[in-house]
């Protein structure tokens, strides 16, 4: 169903409206699979890409705060269809090494098909 792509989408870019880059050390966020295919149906989870370049504390309190969206997203999902899940967010953070290497997901950043899709973040990201 149509709606069930568009209200990840529409979340997937709240997210990163709110994500604020430097106090979590990222450089970018990307949106990656069924959501950013339009093709996400009530089961499907939100695919995260995150170029991070931060400390460990920072790692840390990153992941604890998309746990928390991760958490609340999957609730409202199942308020919406009746799926339940224990997370919404599939989150995958690469590093400015995995980018240079074009290892795993970092491959996705560019790629000439199925590029992962840039959101625009809440405060300036860090540079490049």
């Amino acid at each position: 169903m149509e709606t069930h792509w568009r209200w990840r989408m529409g979340m997937a870019k709240q997210i990163a409206a709110e994500l604020d880059s430097r106090r979590y050390g990222v450089v970018a966020l990307y949106l990656l699979g069924s959501t950013k295919n339009a093709t996400a149906g009530e089961a499907s989870d939100i695919d995260l890409l995150v170029h991070f370049r931060g400390t460990e504390e920072q790692e840390k309190e990153l992941r604890s705060w998309l746990r928390v969206w991760s958490r609340r997203l999957a609730e409202m999902n199942y308020q919406r269809t009746g799926h339940r899940s224990d997370g919404l967010l599939d989150v995958h953070l690469i590093t400015d090494s995995d980018i240079k290497r074009r290892t795993s997901y970092a491959v996705r950043i560019g790629a000439p098909t199925d590029a992962a899709m840039p959101l625009p973040m809440k405060s300036p990201a860090l540079e490049n």
